[in-house]
């Protein structure tokens, strides 16, 4: 049953150094959590199960693709996703629960933007292809 892996597995967190304040954590559903800060450091951890072995088998270097790209290819991603929520969100195993919200103003990084692409990439081989 590979269906059942946990999705619900995206977090996103900000460490941040510096005198301001934080905003706090905002949550995203049950995908994601964003802790913005002054200086704006993101890290990507991802819960599933499958995920870090798939990785290490299927990723390119970092430098394979252009920072523009993955943030690019990230929205589209993201959109495509968010469409998924909404058609099928109501199905049990659906991985597409709940929506994330990549915000194409925030420069999230060469490395989050990287991770976060091949998470999306990961979803396709598991589920089929939504973009």
């Amino acid at each position: 049953m590979k269906y059942i892996i946990p999705l619900f597995a995206v977090a996103l967190f900000v460490s941040a150094c510096g005198s301001g304040k934080s905003a706090g954590p905002v949550h995203y559903g049950q995908n994601m959590i964003l802790d913005r800060g002054d200086e704006e450091e993101y890290e990507l951890v991802i819960i599933d199960n499958g995920f870090d072995r798939w990785f290490a088998m299927h990723r390119k270097p970092v430098n394979f693709y252009s920072p523009q790209y993955y943030a690019s290819m990230n929205r589209q991603y993201a959109a495509a996703w968010n469409e998924k929520v909404v058609t099928q969100g109501h199905r049990p195993n659906s991985p597409f629960q709940q929506q994330i919200n990549y915000d194409p103003g925030i420069d999230y990084g060469l490395e989050v933007n990287y991770k976060l692409y091949y998470y999306f990439k990961y979803i396709e081989d598991v589920y089929g292809r939504f973009l």
